[in-house]
């Protein structure tokens, strides 16, 4: 039944981001072609190439906000409001149907910064770039310590770090869809609330769960004209082991809040 729900969900968002991502490559490719040309030098075309920047700048915005706002809406449409009605009638679990917007609104997000990043690189491009990337790859492979744990772990909070947004927002409507009126100013309430918490959380991992940073500093204060790399890796590395256990804790506490007010205390009315 999962896959069903999934199958709907990615139907209705995959209408409204395709024509996106297609335009936003559309533009970057014409940009690509358009500046490296001898035409862009020219006076009405150096105004229609400035127009294709700007264009390409809202359309990367347009990208990042329309992603945020359809999943909002997604769920906040689809199982606390009118449309709720019918999910919470068809034979599927709340953790199901949680899953399904969570899944979707993660693969939505993820194929988003994708389309950004090869827009990015379209209007980047130059012929050695491949040469260049795997030169710099090469060079961290070899000069920084732990560097491939480091860009591993990385990617891993990436992704888990889009999961706990997502499900912070979802947390915070459903604690807001708690109050009997004025619930998007509670949900809004409760999302300023969990940030405050896992802030303070952070912080304080940061006060005692960074051994190496003070004396990374210590000696880079001292020594001035040379850098502690392998200090420095360490203490990036140990950051972000920390911060993607924080991370993991964070979505298991907004997917069970958010999962138990929909099976026990969700109100339709």
């Amino acid at each position: 039944m999962l896959a069903k729900l999934l199958k709907y969900d990615f139907k209705a968002m995959f209408k409204i981001f395709l024509p996106l991502w297609g335009v936003l490559l559309v533009v970057s490719g014409v940009n690509r072609l358009i500046s490296g040309s001898p035409l862009a030098e020219g006076g009405g075309m150096g105004i229609f190439t400035s127009l294709l920047g700007v264009m390409y700048v809202l359309l990367i915005m347009a990208v990042m906000v329309v992603t945020t706002v359809i999943i909002i809406a997604r769920f906040y449409q689809g199982l606390l409001k009118d449309e709720g009605y019918l999910m919470f009638t068809i034979p599927v679990k709340p953790w199901q149907l949680l899953a399904s917007k969570l899944i979707s609104a993660m693969v939505i997000s993820i194929i988003s910064g994708i389309v950004a990043l090869a827009s990015v690189a379209i209007i980047a491009y130059f012929p050695e770039m491949g040469q260049v990337l795997a030169e710099l790859w090469k060079m961290g492979m070899k000069n920084v310590p732990n560097f491939l744990p480091l860009v591993i772990l990385l990617v891993v909070s990436l992704f888990v770090g889009i999961i706990c947004s997502v499900s912070q927002v979802y947390a915070s409507m459903a604690l807001g869809h708690l109050a009997g009126s004025h619930r998007v100013g509670f949900a809004v309430l409760a999302f300023i609330v969990l940030s405050v918490i896992w802030s303070t959380v952070g912080s304080v991992i940061g006060l005692f769960g960074y051994p190496d940073l003070t004396s990374t500093m210590i000696s880079i204060n001292e020594i001035e004209v040379s850098v502690d790399v392998a200090g420095i890796s360490n203490v990036l590395l140990t950051a972000t082991v920390w911060g993607l256990i924080l991370d993991v804790v964070r979505c298991v506490v907004h997917l069970g809040i958010t999962n138990y007010i929909l099976s026990r205390r969700l109100n339709l009315e």
